[in-house]
Parts: structure tokens; C-alpha cells; sequence
């Protein structure tokens, strides 16, 4: 019994996790790439010289108002080339978190399905699954029994249909 309450934990967990993937890639990628000193102050001095073109009047200064926009470009440039190196890795973390997620949801499956191909999680009455007694029971061939494999699918779908109900209303 307890086997197939935690089997249908870690469904039920994995069936949620994927979709909190990118929440947890930002908290680790915050810790991983953090921003810099150096775009720390690319960001206060654009900050400074905005503020400073904003009290230059353009028809009464305008070459030192120009020279102030030419240093603007640049420091925004250098800023969105910093954010989209980070915007990538940003990317390629959460994609990495995802596939980390489906692969060990994969993995701890296949385990439960090997480790326990032996016993029956549950012993019914052999009568009650006559048509498709062979199917429920595998890979432990007991009749009546219910093996892994069936018991990871039936979760799975029940899961789905309450994730899906519950989207619903």
C-alpha cells in the first residue's frame, strides 16, 4: 500500500513540476548569473548621463547634446548585449531544468517498474479483470495482481484528468 500512494505522489509531483520549471531555472539563475559589477555601473552611468541630457537645452546646445545621446547609444548597447548573453543562459537553464526534471521523472519510473516487477502492488479477485488479466498484472503475472506498470498508468491518467478538470473550472 504504501508503494502506491508514494508511486502516485511522485505522479502527481512530477505531473506539477515541469510547469514550475522556469521558476525554479530564474531562482538558480539569479544565483548563478548574477549581474556584475561592471553592468552595475554601466547602468548608474547611463542613469547619470540621461539625467544630464534631460537638463541640456537641444537649440541652445546642440553638439553637446548630440555627444551625450552618441554615449547613450553605446552604453545601451553595451547593456542589451549584457542582457541577452543573460537572457540565453537564462534560456538554456530552464531548458536544462525541464529536461533534468523529465529525465529523472523517466529514471525513477524505470526503476519502480524493475525493482518491483516481482510482487503485485495489490491482490484482487483473478475474476475481476478476466479480459485483461494479463495486462494488469504485468511484468508480475500474477493473476488477480496489479503490477507496477498498471498502477503507474492508471495514476498518470487520473492525474491528467484531474489536472485537466480542475483547469476547466
Amino acid at each position: 500500500m504504501f508503494l502506491m500512494i508514494l508511486i502516485l505522489l511522485l505522479v502527481i509531483i512530477f505531473s506539477y513540476l515541469p510547469g514550475q520549471a522556469s521558476a525554479l531555472a530564474k531562482s538558480i539563475g539569479n544565483l548563478f548569473f548574477s549581474i556584475t559589477d561592471e553592468q552595475l555601473n554601466l547602468r548608474s552611468q547611463l542613469r547619470d548621463l540621461k539625467m544630464e541630457q534631460g537638463s541640456i537645452s537641444i537649440t541652445d546646445e546642440f553638439a553637446r547634446y548630440m555627444k551625450l545621446q552618441r554615449k547613450i547609444n553605446s552604453f545601451t548597447d553595451a547593456i542589451k548585449k549584457f542582457d541577452s548573453t543573460r537572457t540565453k543562459q537564462m534560456m538554456m537553464l530552464t531548458v536544462g531544468v525541464k529536461t533534468a526534471i523529465y529525465v529523472l521523472h523517466g529514471l525513477i519510473m524505470v526503476y519502480l517498474t524493475f525493482a518491483y516487477k516481482n510482487e503485485p502492488l495489490l491482490q484482487l479477485p483473478p475474476e475481476w479483470f478476466t479480459p485483461i488479466n494479463k495486462l494488469v498484472a504485468f511484468p508480475t503475472g500474477v493473476p488477480g495482481g496489479v503490477g507496477v506498470t498498471c498502477w503507474i498508468i492508471i495514476c498518470s491518467s487520473v492525474v491528467y484528468r484531474m489536472k485537466s478538470f480542475l483547469q476547466v473550472t
